[in-house]
């Protein structure tokens, strides 16, 4: 039989992501995580065909779409990202959940792959939803082992962005992919990052684009920050802004643009007249899991 027909043998790669924007302008997320091993998903989608009768017979049929619910059972889910995702509050300073009965979930973008077939994949991205639920079940040891896992529900909506689908400005609920359509491409970077259509096309390679102050700027006023520019999201980074006199790294607030590609420091006090300082970028990575070359960028104050 061809690939492309493959039975649904298999699910792994549960990730998810903090929605912190969704609006008319911007569609916004934190990181993707990993969130817990996963055994089982089933979806379901509220349909309802409402058909309409003329000279007796049915004439059209209109078919709507409601949310998707997705039952998921995992292997367990710790305290802290139980509450994280369920809108409870976790004290990190007593490891405990308060948990006051009035959930406010947040937001949530959600993604995982089904095993097509023997080597293949579906990959699926759903862009916005809450979860609730989380059946938490034990019963006694016995001589034997009565295994409980745990299960929450996930009800995927659409957007309120919208992106041109087919040359109309639309929400989505959920993209997805077989591997064994030739013309997907993405499935290595797949959890790297939310998938949007913005993201459907291959990443240009990583570069810093451009320094504030330039590489081997003079005069540079010690009051300045610094801003770094770069070509791709970038995910992770060890950045630091270090003084050339002793070596010593400067205290300097990071804080990234709504993008994740323009990075500004701020040092917590002025700079001291005269020195050079030496930006040094490690450690940096995109969201399409690529790698920048350690570099370093020098200036010197007036």
């Amino acid at each position: 039989m061809d690939r492309q027909y493959g039975e649904f043998v298999g699910v792994d790669k549960v990730y998810t992501a903090i929605i912190t924007e969704d609006s008319e302008a911007s569609y916004v997320t934190e990181s993707n995580e990993y969130f817990a091993p996963t055994a089982e998903i089933s979806a379901e989608s509220e349909i309802e065909n409402t058909p309409t009768y003329y000279d007796n017979v049915p004439g059209f049929n209109y078919v709507s779409e409601g949310v998707t619910t997705l039952t998921i059972t995992f292997s367990g889910v710790p305290a802290d990202k139980y509450a994280k995702y369920l809108g409870k509050h976790y004290d990190a300073a007593t490891g405990r959940v308060y948990d006051t009965g009035e959930p406010v979930p947040p937001d949530v973008a959600l993604a995982f792959r089904f095993n097509k077939g023997p080597a293949d994949y579906r990959y699926y991205q759903y862009l916005k939803g809450n979860f609730s639920g989380g059946t938490e079940e034990a019963s006694s040891k016995t001589n034997s082992v009565d295994i409980r896992t745990y299960q929450m529900t996930y009800t995927a909506v659409a957007t309120t962005h919208k992106w041109s689908i087919n040359g109309e400005e639309k929400p989505l609920k959920r993209i997805l992919a077989d591997t064994t359509d030739l013309a997907f491409v993405g499935g290595s970077a797949w959890f790297s990052q939310v998938q949007t259509p913005d993201t459907a096309t291959p990443p240009t390679a990583l570069t810093l684009s451009s320094s504030l102050p330039a590489d081997e700027a003079t005069g540079v006023n010690v009051s300045s920050s610094i801003t770094l520019t770069f070509s791709n999201k970038i995910a992770k980074d060890t950045i630091v802004l270090i003084d050339s006199t002793d070596g010593e790294p400067v205290p300097a607030a990071k804080t990234w643009d709504v993008t994740g590609k323009i990075l500004t420091l701020t040092p917590a006090s002025n700079l001291e007249e005269g020195t050079k300082y030496i930006v040094l970028v490690s450690g940096v990575v995109d969201v399409f899991g690529q790698a920048l070359t350690a570099s370093g960028i020098t200036f010197t104050t007036a």
